[in-house]
C-alpha cells in the first residue's frame, strides 16, 4: 500500500520501456499509471481503513496481469488519443514563473495553479529526482519535467503518454536552441517573465509540438 513507491515505479518502468523502444508497453504502463491516479482516493481510503488483502485485490485485475506475464493473453495497449492542451509553464525550483502560456483563451487557471503549488511543495524532492512525472488535480493532469535548474509543467486533459512525449520533445528543443536557453537563463537571473511576444521562437516551437 505504498502509493508513493507505486507511482515512482510506474514512472521508472515507462521510461525504461521507451528507452528500449518498447513503445506499446510504455503506453500500457502509462495507462495503468493514469488508472492509479484516478483511483488514488479509493486506495488511500483502503490504506487508512487497514483493509484486508482480499479487499484490496478486488480493485486489482490480478488474473489479467498474470496472464500477460505468462503470455497466455496478448497485450492490447489502449488506443492512442491526443490530449487536450491547457497550460504550459517554465518555472524555477522555488516556483518562480519564467514562461506561461494558456492554450485555452480566457481560461482561468488560478485555482488549478494554487493547487499545483501545494502539490509541488509536497512532491518537490521526488520531482527533481525524476521519480514523479505527473500529478492529477481534478480532471487535469500536470506533467513535470526538470531541465537543469528549470521545471517545465504541462497541463492537459486526456491520456498521459502522448502528453509526456510532447513534453520531452519540448524540453529537448528549448535546451538545444541556444537563443532560447540563453534567454531563459537571463530571465532566471533577472526574474523576468518571457512570453510569445518577446521570445517568438519559443512560441513557434511550443505551437509546433503541442498544437499540431
Amino acid at each position: 500500500m505504498n502509493l508513493g513507491s507505486a507511482r515512482q515505479l510506474f514512472t521508472k518502468a515507462e521510461r525504461i520501456a521507451d528507452e528500449h523502444g518498447l513503445h506499446l508497453l510504455a503506453r500500457t504502463i502509462s495507462n495503468e499509471h493514469d488508472k492509479l491516479l484516478k483511483q488514488l482516493k479509493k486506495w488511500e481510503d483502503l490504506r487508512k481503513d487497514k483493509s484486508s488483502v482480499s479487499e484490496r485485490l478486488k480493485y486489482v485485475e490480478i488474473d489479467k496481469t498474470l496472464n500477460h506475464m505468462m503470455r497466455k493473453q496478448m497485450l492490447n495497449p489502449p488506443a492512442l488519443i491526443e490530449e487536450d492542451p491547457i497550460l504550459l509553464l517554465i518555472m524555477s525550483e522555488a516556483g518562480n514563473t519564467y514562461f506561461k502560456h494558456n492554450f485555452i483563451k480566457d481560461w482561468d487557471y488560478k485555482g488549478l495553479f494554487s493547487s499545483f503549488i501545494s502539490a509541488f511543495n509536497t512532491f518537490s524532492s521526488e520531482i527533481f529526482s525524476k521519480t514523479i512525472d505527473r500529478i492529477k488535480i481534478g480532471e487535469n493532469i500536470i506533467f513535470l519535467k526538470p531541465v537543469e535548474q528549470f521545471l517545465i509543467c504541462y497541463v492537459s486533459k486526456g491520456q498521459s503518454y502522448p502528453a509526456i512525449k510532447k513534453l520531452n520533445k519540448f524540453s529537448d528543443s528549448i535546451k538545444t536552441k541556444s537563443d532560447i536557453w540563453k534567454r531563459l537563463n537571463k530571465a532566471a537571473e533577472t526574474s523576468q517573465e518571457l512570453n510569445v511576444d518577446n521570445l517568438p521562437l519559443l512560441g513557434m516551437i511550443m505551437n509546433e509540438i503541442f498544437t499540431h
